[in-house]
């Protein structure tokens, strides 16, 4: 019986509030992970774990990473990402309800989370975060992850 292919599933939050006007997006700077360290992520991103649902996986590390409690309910599914060339599937959810103040949990894994003007991320913000952003205000919420054409 041939083998079947198996992927691992992390969940990506992207935290959103609204201050005088301006959409801005919570993100957390990478250290000591070996992954991207030193570059801008998604507020909060983990591994899917057994018997989780999707939604839950992401409650989880919210309280976790960044110490705030999110209701699956208030969770908006926005995009997937399978980059076939790598064992992951991406699953992007975003919110801008929440209960308590973010601030960093993980000190050994993030050492800054500051909001940002969507609009206007920082120059070291990790490239597939620039790029569901850019599909999220398209539309498309499905990626293989090849960014080789044009956003």
């Amino acid at each position: 019986m041939k083998e079947r292919y198996q992927s691992k599933v992390v969940v990506f939050l992207i935290l959103t509030r609204n201050i005088n006007g301006k959409e801005e997006i919570l993100l957390q700077k990478r250290c000591n992970t070996g992954y991207m360290d030193g570059k801008y992520d998604c507020a909060c991103s983990g591994h899917l774990e057994k018997g989780e649902s999707l939604s839950m996986a992401i409650v989880r590390e919210a309280k976790e990473e960044i110490g705030i409690d999110v209701n699956e309910k208030d969770l908006k599914f926005v995009s997937i990402i399978h980059p076939y060339k790598d064992d992951y599937i991406n699953v992007f959810f975003t919110t801008n309800t929440y209960k308590g103040i973010p601030k960093i949990m993980e000190p050994n894994k993030c050492d800054d989370l500051q909001w940002f003007d969507i609009e206007k991320l920082p120059d070291n913000t990790i490239e597939r975060i620039k790029n569901v952003i850019k599909n999220i205000k398209k539309g498309i919420i499905y990626d293989d992850g090849d960014f080789s054409h044009q956003y």
